[in-house]
């Protein structure tokens, strides 16, 4: 290695300017920019559930950040094959949009899409599935596909594991250069033949580390469909460029020594790249946490990982040779670095419970998401890695000191120490592995972001919970409740026609034998606000203020169960949805409204196990026998016929049997019998329930569901009374 003053001789102007260029280069990808966010679905032309008169020409996603289309998408006929009938588009100056051309006369019946987006800002694979109907009446439509496993595609883990290895040796080996060795043995003044072994060492790690930088990054966009052109794809391609650059600068180095300053400042600066191209930039991460934290963490994590590789190459020279101050030197390097290491494994672990809380928006999603999970099996690594890293600095650094000078002793020591950094090795792979799976992953906020996770207080589990919800001209409200100690923690979720709505202002009050309490409502994501209130004594009802630009304000009114913590409603509800599928008969009165103007009654005749008929309340009707079925749009007008494939199976539940925080609200009476009234929450949808089920027969009376644009009232009754679904008589 060439002295300060040789170094400054030798480091002229022309390398200077090769220099800058490498740094501008790799500083562009710190550049501020617009924070990005997983794109959401908006909403959808035809909506999701909704039933069109007539067959749509296009399906039309909308979403809330730059999108474009990925390969797997898929729009089918839930009796047939695909319907598409030409590739999806981002139409010209719509970048928020993708197009699904469907085929012309589509059949009557149910259709599912599965849609497949790449974020134009952050690469990232996002999936969904729903249903449409074409024609009227019937069941509600039933996706037939799924969104897949949810797993990240290959080519985007495999990518992203050679980057971060590259990443993590290239710039570790560097830090344990810049921090260790050189202050090291630069201090111990012995060891020339150490000195001289690591400086031809360092071009060894350095050139095939910042090779997998430039493969890892090229491959983060080749591999992946639809990434090119976009902000990802643009930060990964200069990435890959400064990375290859720079390893053709370390393989130089041998020759040209003054070359090694790019080199390095190529290596640390190149430890941006995940954080500008990950999650910290993330709209609802403030960026003055996220990206502070991501790249301490990352350096931290580098240094540990690259010098524990440095380190037993190191050990391994010192097992082999016995020359006594080459062993001296040595010394002063398993020191010098295991005082360092102390204050990275430290950082690594600070800086990754920063992030953590970054990502997951509550404690229950470190079980209850993939993103927590693997955040879990992470940590357990990292706990085991600590383990290994007290042993080492407090047991066997020690022990080498000691015996230093006795060969075979010191020679066992060291051959200890260096199992023990291979292990460390070993098992920062595993995590490496986890951390590119991490990165390709939807973070626990983002489930909250798009109404996934079911809204519960802040700092409760879903058995504390208890959901409600109202309407709000065209908004959805849902509410959780929960009680903690001596407050009630509240957080409400406002969801539109277009989807979340965050430009709202939210007051809760709380009421109580004659006293009100107020609490003011703060962001929590979007479509989301959470405040929380004294636990008054009786508590009576909750207000929820409202005002959304452009309308007046409004009072909505909850009232919360008879006691907190409610008892837990799940056994009822799944007895209430077995009774339903077990009817012959069933009658059901329901209203239906997107908004105050828009209204719809139906009365529905559902006879076990294929028989359907119902009649609109603006006369038109379906009558569904087995294979076949009977349409009309007008009360008197002419029966179509056409075929039923799938048949329907009557009677169902209007509820999924799948849902959320069940529980029970009050004890009431419907027409003179005892009835549980519960409440509870499709998480998938989302849509809140609530139920009147009767005591004694666990039949279901009454229903009320509220979604987004759906506002429904059902009366059930006749309960296996004769009842009969036949063909029109015209078709008789």
């Amino acid at each position: 290695m060439l002295r300060n003053g040789e170094a400054r001789k030798k480091f002229t102007p022309r390398r200077r300017g090769v220099g800058f260029v490498v740094a501008a280069l790799a500083l562009t990808l710190l550049w501020p920019s617009p924070a990005a966010a997983h794109a959401f679905l908006v909403r959808s032309d035809p909506a999701a559930g909704s039933e069109m008169p007539r067959a749509p020409g296009l399906v039309r996603l909308f979403f809330d950040e730059g999108v474009r289309p990925a390969p797997g998408i898929e729009v089918v006929r839930n009796s047939g094959g695909s319907v598409l009938a030409g590739r999806p588009f981002v139409p010209a100056g719509k970048p928020t949009e993708i197009v699904l051309p469907l085929r012309p006369h589509l059949e009557h019946g149910d259709y599912t899409v599965r849609w497949r987006e790449i974020d134009v800002d952050d690469g990232h694979l996002i999936v969904g599935v729903f249903a449409f109907k074409v024609g009227s009446g019937g069941p509600a439509p039933r996706a037939v596909l799924s969104a897949g496993s949810g797993n990240p595609p290959f080519g985007a883990v495999a990518s992203r594991w050679l980057l971060l290895a590259g990443l993590l040796v290239g710039a570790g080996a560097t830090l344990f250069g810049l921090l260790v060795w050189r202050p090291a043995l630069r201090a111990g003044g012995e060891g020339e033949l150490l000195r001289e072994k690591l400086r031809a060492l360092e071009p060894l790690i350095l050139t095939p580390a910042l090779g997998l930088v430039a493969l890892g990054a090229y491959l983060s966009v080749a591999l992946v469909p639809g990434t090119s052109g976009t902000t990802f794809g643009h930060r990964m391609e200069i990435g890959a460029a400064v990375g290859a650059f720079a390893a053709a600068a370390s393989l130089a180095s041998f020759r040209v020594k003054a070359l090694k300053p790019v080199v390095w400042s190529a290596a640390l600066l190149l430890l941006a790249l995940p954080t500008v191209t990950g999650h910290a930039l993330q709209q609802g991460v403030p960026r003055e946490v996220g990206v502070p934290a991501d790249l301490v963490h990352l350096a931290s994590a580098a240094f540990w990982t690259g010098g524990s590789l440095e380190l037993g190459l190191v050990l391994s020279l010192v097992a082999r040779l016995a020359d006594s101050p080459f062993r001296q030197s040595g010394l002063a390097l398993v020191v010098r670095y295991s005082r360092v290491v102390v204050v990275a494994v430290a950082l690594v672990g600070l800086s990754g419970v920063v992030r953590a809380f970054e990502e997951l928006s509550s404690f229950s999603q470190f079980w209850s998401t993939g993103y927590g999970r693997l955040l879990l099996a992470k940590t357990a690594i990292f706990s085991c890695l600590v383990a290994i890293g007290w042993l080492n600095r407090y047991r066997l650094t020690p022990a080498l000191a000691r015996n230093l000078e006795q060969r075979e002793r010191g020679l066992s020591v060291a051959r200890s120490l260096r199992r023990n950094v291979l292990s460390e090795l070993v098992a920062l792979v595993v995590v490496l592995t986890l951390v590119s799976v991490l990165t390709n992953v939807r973070p626990g906020r983002d489930y909250v972001a798009s109404h996934t996770a079911a809204p519960t207080a802040a700092g409760t589990s879903s058995r504390q919970t208890v959901v409600l919800a109202a309407q709000d001209r065209d908004l959805a409200v849902g509410i959780g409740i929960a009680r903690i100690g001596s407050r009630i923690a509240l957080r409400a979720t406002v969801l539109g026609p277009n989807g979340p709505v965050s430009s709202a202002g939210l007051r809760f009050i709380v009421e109580g034998h004659g006293a009100a309490h107020f609490a003011a409502a703060s962001h929590c994501g979007p479509g989301c606000y959470q405040g929380s209130a004294p636990a008054v004594a009786g508590l009576d009802r909750i207000l929820l203020r409202i005002k959304t630009p452009g309308a007046s304000p409004n009072t909505l009114s909850f009232v919360p169960p008879a006691r907190l913590p409610a008892p837990d409603a799940a056994a009822i509800v799944r007895r209430a949805t077995a009774e339903v599928s077990h009817l012959r008969t069933l009658v059901i009165q329901s209203r239906l409204a997107s908004d105050p103007a828009h209204e719809l009654t139906t009365t529905y005749e559902e006879v076990a196990p294929d028989r359907l008929e119902y009649l609109n309340s603006d006369g038109s009707a379906s009558i569904i026998v087995g294979t076949r079925r009977w349409d009309r749009t007008a009360r008197h007008g002419p029966w179509r016929q056409s075929r039923q494939n799938p048949p329907v199976r009557e009677p169902v539940p209007f509820w999924p049997r799948r849902f959320t925080d069940a529980h029970v609200l009050r004890v009431a009476r419907v027409h003179g019998d005892p009835v549980w009234v519960v409440s509870f929450l499709d998480p998938v949808t989302p849509a809140w329930f609530k139920l009147w089920v009767d005591r004694r027969t666990h039949q279901t009376l009454r229903l009320e569901m509220i979604a987004t644009a759906h506002f429904m009232r059902n009366r059930m009754g006749s309960f296996d009374a004769p009842v009969t679904v036949e063909a029109p008589n015209s078709e008789r």
